[in-house]
């Protein structure tokens, strides 16, 4: 499939001459035999993200945030979930279970995933999805992505000595390449694009139709974007993920490789308010969590531990160390605590408290102008 994804593209650049990094990616993840066609996330695709590390843990605390959103909305019942980018449908199992343990409220849960291979598998979960936002019916509730903007199709621009330029694929031979042209599009809401000379920087204009889509149906309501990205200046470039393992030439193979590259969340959040949604608050997933209940979590599972320990029953105090263990890569900075949660709302809706918690206490490399790395493939 990857050499008929490569021909494709080729053939669209030998018609209408170098294409934007946004078409590029439409074609190599989305199209016909793209990356994304069957669910390439898990132990056994490609790389996996906060749900497939610990379900129960990251489940959870989510599920602390939603709550929260659902109290502000005046308790409804059943209460609308829509999750955006929803993949092979771990999270969606996880937190599904996780609201079976409450006597209210009961979630109305709709997941929308674009790849039909995983939409099968989620309706074998006997979730309700559906390929598009615009797909659904105008909702009160929240919508919410987990590692989705950073797949949605980018633009590439760089500063150049005479200005910035936009970063285009053509073909040398049959070589995909990257060509430079001036750059000439004019970004939506106000946004304006200025790259000191050599800084990269992607610019999230699937980001922004998903805005659009989300600004239509969600009606009333929240929106927790959970994402890699940079909250002020250039994000870097593109980059890719096959088999874990990390790859550079994402120009390579097209159709075998997750092509992903930090997000401009400022450019995000910009783009939101002028759609008329409000930004609430931008933190790290470490502070995020140890707000939602993470931390008495793992003092509890610590405690347990211990006193297995001490009663002798060693095999079970070592797999409580283990899911400690694996689950501390969702706080940790270097690994999956280095994502950034994102809150947007309609009008007059108030910050969630944990929100408020998480941005008063959020020491200084967790404040707009520190830049984090992708971790996805840890």
């Amino acid at each position: 499939m990857s050499e008929d994804v490569s021909e494709r593209i080729r053939r669209t650049i030998e018609e209408h001459g170098p294409i934007g990094f946004d078409r590029f990616m439409e074609l190599a993840l989305y199209g016909p035999g793209g990356f994304f066609e069957q669910p390439p996330i898990g132990a056994e695709g490609h790389f996996v993200t906060a749900p497939h590390v610990h379900p129960f843990a990251f489940s959870h605390c989510l599920r602390g945030a939603l709550l929260e959103a659902w109290t502000a909305l005046g308790e409804p019942d059943p209460f609308a979930l829509v999750e955006v980018g929803a993949g092979d449908g771990t999270l969606a199992a996880a937190l599904l279970e996780a609201f079976e343990e409450l006597s209210a409220p009961t979630p109305a849960y709709t997941a929308v995933e674009i790849g039909p291979g995983a939409r099968a598998r989620l309706g074998r979960l006997g979730v309700r999805a559906t390929e598009r936002l615009a797909d659904v019916e105008p909702f009160e509730g929240v919508v919410f992505a987990n590692e989705l903007l950073d797949n949605l199709p980018f633009l590439l621009a760089q500063g150049g000595p005479s200005g910035t330029v936009e970063i285009r694929v053509g073909l040398d031979g049959d070589r995909l390449v990257e060509v430079e042209i001036p750059w000439d599009r004019e970004l939506p809401g106000g946004i304006e694009l200025v790259l000191p000379h050599g800084a990269r920087t992607t610019v999230p204009v699937g980001g922004f139709a998903f805005l659009d889509a989300l600004a239509v149906a969600l009606r009333r309501g929240y929106a927790v974007l959970i994402d890699y990205g940079t909250v002020e200046g250039p994000t870097g470039g593109a980059h890719g993920y096959r088999r874990h393992l990390a790859i550079d030439d994402v120009l390579s193979a097209p159709g075998t490789t997750d092509i992903t590259g930090a997000v401009d969340l400022a450019m995000v959040g910009t783009y939101a308010e002028s759609l008329g949604l409000e930004v609430l608050g931008m933190v790290s997933q470490t502070r995020a969590l140890e707000e939602l209940g993470f931390t008495r979590w793992s003092s509890a599972m610590r405690e347990m531990q211990t006193k297995l320990t001490g009663e002798g029953r060693t095999a079970e105090a070592a797999r409580v160390w283990q899911t400690r263990s694996r689950a501390s890569l969702l706080v940790d900075p270097g690994h999956l605590g280095s994502l950034w949660w994102l809150v947007l709302a309609t009008p007059d809706l108030p910050r969630p408290a944990w929100l408020d918690r998480a941005m008063e206490n959020r020491p200084t490399a967790d404040r707009p102008g520190s830049e984090r790395g992708d971790a996805r493939g840890a």
